[in-house]
């Protein structure tokens, strides 16, 4: 697959919000569904808590798979989106409730669960 086909086929702000939402804001520009994506992202992030706290892991499970799917396919702003937005919520969350890492880590894809060390990783330098 060549590199521009690989650039076609990521998922932009608009598929993104059309994933977690499933509709977006018509006649809009490309910056603020930038800023539709983030409100959405941290949507999404509560949400998951929330799930957590309810101990629904399975919906849990699913939550973090389309996570990393946006993570893996995402263009840059998504992919920064999922880190700086999503793992950063759920990061905070696992280190600040008695429960939170225990909740949430085993069901941390791979891939989230290395951006989740590099945070620590980061925070501690």
């Amino acid at each position: 697959m060549g590199m521009y086909q690989q650039l076609t086929n990521m998922i932009n702000e608009r598929i993104a919000l059309v994933m977690l939402d499933g509709q977006i804001e018509a006649n809009t520009d490309d910056q603020h569904h930038t800023r539709q994506l983030y409100r959405s992202v941290q949507g999404f992030a509560d949400s998951s808590l929330k799930l957590c706290e309810e101990e629904k892991f399975e919906k849990l499970k699913q939550f973090l798979k389309v996570a990393l799917k946006l993570f893996k396919e995402g263009n840059a702003t998504v992919r920064n989106a999922i880190v700086n937005v999503y793992l950063y919520t759920l990061s905070r969350y696992m280190d600040e409730q008695p429960r939170g890492r225990k909740r949430i880590e085993p069901f941390l894809p791979h891939e989230l669960r290395i951006e989740y060390g590099k945070m620590h990783y980061v925070s501690g330098l």
